[in-house]
């Protein structure tokens, strides 16, 4: 009879909470489908889903950190707009993003930027009402080397 009734509450958990899940692997999946169309791979383990802030983790060539920044702003930009098109209860939508892109200084160094913005500017990249140069601009006032 307390099987039983373990194994109630523990279906009653995992119901209540597979709609935050299916709403969090969504988000996901939409970072991780935009990153593919600008041909970089991106895995789960990257991604960080905080209530309040989404953390993108990226690791960029010695060159073109600058567009692992856009794109990591730009796809969390598409997955925030995409959530809150769908209009579901379970929505994952944050109100900052943060991407950290390491680069390579020399082998096995690396200098990290990290840069934050709420996700509203996010948004607008990811639709093209802002330009990429200026929204490189405001984040770069903002940028922490590490």
């Amino acid at each position: 009879m307390k099987s039983n009734r373990i194994i109630f509450i523990l279906f009653l958990s995992l119901l209540l909470n597979g709609s935050s899940l299916f709403a969090n692997y969504a988000f996901k999946k939409k970072v991780k489908d935009v990153c593919k169309s600008y041909r970089i791979s991106m895995e789960s383990s990257q991604l960080s889903l905080d209530p309040e802030e989404v953390g993108i983790n990226m690791e960029s060539g010695r060159n073109n950190f600058e567009m692992f920044m856009l794109v990591g702003f730009a796809s969390a930009g598409q997955a925030i707009a995409h959530q809150k098109q769908m209009g579901l209860s379970n929505a994952y939508i944050p109100g900052m993003v943060r991407v950290s892109v390491d680069v390579p200084v020399s082998k096995g160094e690396f200098n990290t930027f990290v840069a934050t913005c709420n996700a509203d500017m996010a948004i607008s990249l990811a639709d093209g009402r802002m330009d990429s140069s200026e929204f490189m601009q405001e984040i770069m006032k903002n940028m922490e080397i590490l």
